[in-house]
């Protein structure tokens, strides 16, 4: 493993090599667990940040840096415009970084609807086998 932090442009071979083609040979485990560390160096102390800012959460390093690859995978096929200025930008770094970012604090926002559905919440209460407590029935004597 070598210490060096990839160029710009190394990274823009990367991408273009993730949108290889249905008969392009996949990525080599190296070269993604290479990206991987990248990523941990680059781009997850400004993710935890904004989302520690923006909803109050901290975020594992592996998980972002894995977050990070599924999001350029996805800009590979679905996100056109997203790829295309990954390619294009000055920096792109920064702007994988915003969309991370983006996309654990949309993330995060859904898990906390879902989490805190009355719906949900009301259906374990019904499951439960304990015997609810009422408030005050537990003064002092």
């Amino acid at each position: 493993m070598h210490d060096s932090l990839w160029s710009d442009q190394r990274f823009r071979e990367f991408l273009t090599l993730l949108r290889g083609g249905v008969f392009a040979p996949p990525i080599e485990d190296a070269e993604r667990d290479e990206f991987l560390r990248q990523a941990r160096i680059r781009l997850v102390p400004g993710v935890q940040r904004r989302v520690l800012a923006d909803v109050g959460a901290s975020v594992d390093p592996d998980g972002v840096a894995l977050v990070a690859f599924e999001v350029l995978e996805d800009t590979g096929w679905e996100e056109r415009s997203r790829r295309t200025w990954l390619l294009a930008s000055s920096d792109p770094w920064a702007y994988l970084t915003d969309l991370v970012a983006r996309e654990l604090t949309r993330a995060y926002g859904e898990s906390v609807r879902r989490v805190g559905d009355d719906d949900d919440l009301a259906g374990i209460a019904n499951a439960s086998s304990r015997p609810a407590l009422e408030s005050g029935e537990r003064g002092v004597e």
